[in-house]
């Protein structure tokens, strides 16, 4: 009886601990806006701040009515700050423009970048409207792409209760074995 209940609670704790692990490592993300000429542009990132590596980042377009803009061609290029470069010997590289495309909703462009290294990054945005050519700047921070601590603790306390119930099942065969 008290084998069974140590087992029911050990495959609750296992299920509870990795679907709570999962809630934790998807945010919301964070939403930088600016107006340009009349046009509201927002940037959408993942989480709260990007992560060195490939990140998808959204454009979201609407007019100065808050109607969503949905026949802009949106491309996109990343450059890192040049303070935040330090000692960094970079060179002359050229950045990367990645045409974005349409997303699930009206105006929402989405699209992948990659960013190198962690550090203040200034995404560049160009969007051709109806209203002509216009441009946006967004700074963002990226951070490096570490592991996610919640992830990783949560396997090892899922795996740790498995082995633990296992002792206790092996233990409980042994005594049924001699008696």
């Amino acid at each position: 009886m008290k084998n069974k209940l140590i087992k029911k609670l050990s495959i609750i704790s296992a299920l509870v601990l990795t679907l709570s692990t999962s809630v934790l490592a998807d945010g919301t993300g964070k939403k930088i806006d600016q107006t340009i000429d009349g046009v509201k542009a927002t940037l959408m990132l993942t989480g709260d701040k990007a992560k060195t590596g490939e990140n998808e980042l959204t454009l979201k377009l609407s007019d100065d009515k808050d109607k969503p803009i949905s026949n802009a061609d949106v491309k996109v290029s990343i450059e890192m700050d040049k303070g935040s470069m330090g000692d960094m010997n970079m060179g002359e590289s050229k950045a990367e423009t990645v045409q974005f495309k349409k997303g699930h909703e009206d105006g929402e462009y989405v699209g992948t970048v990659k960013f190198s290294d962690k550090g203040k990054w200034k995404v560049k945005t160009s969007f051709m409207t109806t209203n002509g050519d216009k441009m946006a700047d967004f700074n963002v921070d990226v951070a490096s792409s570490g592991p996610n601590w919640f992830v990783v603790g949560g396997f090892l306390v899922v795996a740790t209760l498995i082995i633990v119930t296992a002792g206790i099942a092996k233990k409980k065969n042994k005594k049924t074995i001699k008696s």
